[in-house]
């Protein structure tokens, strides 16, 4: 028979818990070293009372030229290329969006392509996505344990493993305070 003491369950199962707690203790730094108002992009926007006035609701799409003006206006980037979606696609960068959105390819100051989503009805900008905020979500998606969809926090994954580092923990702390060396 098989005796499994807590010394060799607690290095059993460090082993297999000690690569999510890397993966959640790197996004960890990388999200406190981060405001979260750069990741969104509010570094791009020009701030002004129009944007707080409510729009009225229109019953057609701008036309391209006007929402990249739109976007060339409220923004210090530079719009270049303007695609419309209008089809939800798993993971993408304007998830949990309202369709369809105009996809403005724009560029900073610095050459940097930022992605900036925006109703085509109003006006509106969205979403602005950087190479930043793809950073943030991919790290967001390895912390939650998602890594398609990444925005499932309630998944069984996530519930399992944290379970697992509890008791790992657990049977660490008790290893440290037992005498007994057969343990």
């Amino acid at each position: 028979m098989v005796k499994i003491t807590l010394r060799k369950f607690h290095r059993y199962i460090s082993l297999l818990i000690a690569v999510q707690l890397l993966l959640w203790t790197v996004s960890g730094i990388y999200f406190s070293f981060n405001k979260i108002e750069n990741v969104r992009g509010e570094q791009y926007r020009i701030s002004s009372t129009e944007d707080q006035i409510p729009n009225k609701p229109q019953l057609e799409k701008l036309d391209f030229e006007s929402a990249m003006r739109i976007v060339e206006e409220r923004t210090i980037l530079r719009p270049q290329t303007i695609e419309i979606i209008e089809k939800p696609k798993r993971g993408s960068e304007y998830r949990g969006r309202k369709l369809p959105l105009y996809k403005v390819v724009s560029f900073s100051d610095q050459g940097k392509e930022i992605n900036v989503y925006q109703d085509p009805f109003s006006g509106e900008i969205v979403a602005i996505r950087s190479s930043q905020w793809r950073i943030w979500d991919l790290m967001w998606g390895l912390h939650i344990m998602d890594w398609i969809d990444r925005d499932n926090i309630d998944n069984l994954l996530l519930k399992f493993f944290s379970l697992l580092a509890l008791l790992t923990s657990i049977s660490g702390i008790t290893l440290f305070f037992m005498k007994n060396e057969e343990s």
